[in-house]
């Protein structure tokens, strides 16, 4: 019984140190107070140098990444339990043309920048919730953009891109962010913090191309009976195009307006009045916008031709859609037929009026002498 009793105590002896063992192991452990952070990345938007920038909104997406356990020559790379937070969009807009920069966003100089080409930049916000890191470490998100298949855009060739939080403690176990690292690809990182390949390639965001064309139209008038100063309607009208408002060049501006604005429908119509030598440009619609032109020819013959081309007849080339640069020249012409053979179908009448008259005076004038 007695040796009973003994094991009995040994073992409760043991339970009382294993419970002390695991309580004294759970108060060491740290408590970290969860923060969140914000960081932000930029929007590159490339245009044509004469350009206006159109209103266009580019929206992305945010998402946890995909967790990376560690090895031995790697760190573990986390991903916060409270998803990915908020990201903003790069709103572009036609008041943005006065805060453009020539040339590319890659050109090495600026000073020298690409010819024929500008860019307009934002900045896009991202927001990280407080409770997103709860202990230090390297948390991943995955962004990515939306291609919302804007008319003539040319969306980045990398749509994903992958941020890193670096997350450290200091001497009083507060976290802190130490930084964010914008990255093309899902890169390891080795234990010394350093990535395993290109490790000082950054990404600072994205570069979108809008091509851009433009499209003219003309007027000629001709013929023996064309009035040179006189002005035909024209109208054009305008689909598929990105909102915004384009400039017109003229080289007749009387009665003309310098700008054309497309609507949020991506149409557009415009009235012009045009007279022999006018034409009106618009000036950087993008690639696969449509335009029609028709005129009002009156009484004049109407004719035209496309980029030079074979000439057709009628007051209207119909849809243009722009590929490339394209033009409408135009021609009105009115002919009148001066009839011919009227004097002559008059002469003999008049040669016998005037012979008649002249027997007649010829008579009196006998008559009269022989009455003396």
């Amino acid at each position: 019984m007695k040796r009973k009793l003994s094991t009995a105590l040994v073992m409760l002896l043991a339970f009382v140190l294993l419970l002390g063992t695991t309580a004294i192991t759970a108060s060491a452990e740290t408590t970290y107070t969860p923060i969140g952070g914000s960081t932000t990345f930029v929007k590159n938007l490339v245009v044509d140098a004469d350009a206006n920038i159109p209103d266009v909104t580019f929206s992305y997406t945010i998402r946890r990444g995909t967790p990376v356990p560690a090895t031995a020559n790697t760190i573990e790379i986390l991903v916060s339990d409270t998803g990915g937070g908020t990201i903003g969009t790069a709103a572009f807009s036609n008041t943005d043309t006065a805060t453009t920069i020539a040339g590319l966003p890659t050109d090495a100089d600026p000073n020298h920048p690409t010819a024929g080409k500008k860019y307009a930049q934002k900045t896009v916000s991202i927001t990280l919730p407080n409770t997103s890191f709860t202990k230090p470490g390297v948390y991943r998100y995955e962004i990515s953009e939306t291609n919302s298949n804007l008319p003539g855009v040319t969306y980045d060739s990398n749509p994903t891109r992958y941020l890193d939080v670096f997350v450290v403690a200091d001497s009083n176990n507060v976290l802190s962010v130490d930084g964010y690292v914008l990255r093309d690809a899902e890169t390891d990182i080795d234990i010394n913090g350093k990535y395993t390949s290109n490790p000082d390639k950054k990404s600072s965001g994205y570069i979108n191309t809008l091509t851009q064309h433009d499209f003219d139209f003309s007027k000629t008038i001709s013929g023996n009976q064309g009035d040179k100063n006189k002005r035909f309607k024209f109208t054009l009208n305008i689909t598929g195009a990105n909102p915004g408002t384009y400039p017109i060049i003229a080289n007749d501006v009387t009665g003309n307006p310098t700008s054309i604005t497309v609507g949020t429908n991506g149409t557009a119509t415009g009235e012009y009045s045009l007279t022999d030598g006018s034409t009106v440009k618009v000036i950087g619609l993008n690639k696969g916008a449509v335009c029609t032109v028709t005129e009002d020819p009156d009484d004049y013959t109407a004719t035209h031709r496309l980029d030079r081309g074979e000439e057709n007849s009628g007051p209207s080339q119909g849809a243009v859609t722009l590929d490339s640069d394209h033009s409408v020249a135009f021609t009105n012409t009115r002919n009148g037929i001066i009839p011919t053979g009227i004097i002559m179908t008059i002469a003999p009448f008049a040669i016998g009026i005037c012979v008649f008259g002249a027997v007649f005076i010829f008579i009196i004038c006998r008559k009269k002498r022989r009455s003396y």
